[in-house]
């Protein structure tokens, strides 16, 4: 299992645009049959702080086909000009998989 972590930084005035893009590509990736988990999580401390955190079957099958996915160059032509700096991303093998059942939280 692979897992990738996007943190963003979004401009506050933007932040209610971007939550409700990123509500929208949510659906769309959950539906993929790869994808094991996708959590979205928000900063108390910075609240323009934005972490994303996505578990897929696999690192190829996400950079060979998931990656490639026609969604995303509409998504982040609509929110790119949101973000303060460009994202970071991480990615993780997964040691200790977390559970994927609906409203397992982290």
């Amino acid at each position: 299992m692979y897992a990738l972590t996007v943190r963003l930084n979004i401009r506050p005035q933007c932040m209610e645009d971007f939550m409700r893009e990123l509500a929208v590509l949510r659906v769309l990736i959950e539906r993929e049959p790869d994808c094991l988990r996708f959590d979205v999580l928000r900063n108390t401390e910075h609240p323009g702080e934005v972490l994303m955190i996505e578990a897929w079957s696999s690192r190829d099958h996400f950079e060979q086909v998931q990656s490639k996915r026609a969604y995303y160059a509409p998504y982040f032509a609509r929110v790119k000009s949101m973000w303060l700096d460009e994202r970071q991303l991480g990615h993780w093998d997964v040691v200790s998989p977390v559970a994927t059942q609906p409203g397992y939280g982290l």
